[in-house]
């Protein structure tokens, strides 16, 4: 079952978790055909390892989710998401892309907020919801 804001917790012991707040940054690449996108960075509570994340839905679109073990911290766990556009002439090569198509990007629950991510706990899927994404500087690359 999915929910909103309501974290599964079967063990009073377990830290609560929510979300402290989450970053916006655009970027555009200075080459022809370099491609633009944003880089999203998102703040949790720290959790143990039995809480996975798979999605978070922003802006209209889905992306995938990746830990950042580099950033996080004994109190602080970090989780970067990407959305990129590659570029036109020459053709950029798109790769692996992280956006899901448009069938997959309406957001599951609580529509009035900035972000949703999408966690899993005890092989249940659940929601968190914030509408603290602070816009950061965009970058124009050379």
């Amino acid at each position: 079952m999915d929910r909103c804001n309501h974290p599964t917790q079967t063990n009073s012991s377990k830290p609560e978790l929510k979300i402290y707040y989450g970053t916006s940054q655009s970027w555009s690449g200075g080459a022809i055909g370099a491609g633009k996108g944003t880089n999203y960075r998102f703040y949790l509570s720290a959790t143990d390892s039995t809480y996975g994340f798979d999605s978070v839905w922003i802006n209209g679109y889905r992306l995938a989710l990746k830990k950042r073990n580099d950033y996080s911290s004994g109190d602080t766990l970090v989780l970067d998401a990407l959305a990129f556009f590659p570029g036109s002439r020459p053709i950029a090569p798109e790769g692996s892309s992280e956006k899901k198509g448009a069938e997959e990007a309406a957001m599951p629950c609580c529509a009035g907020a900035s972000f949703v991510i999408r966690y899993i706990f005890n092989n249940n899927k659940d929601h968190l919801t914030s509408d603290e994404l602070k816009i950061l500087p965009r970058i124009n690359y050379p």
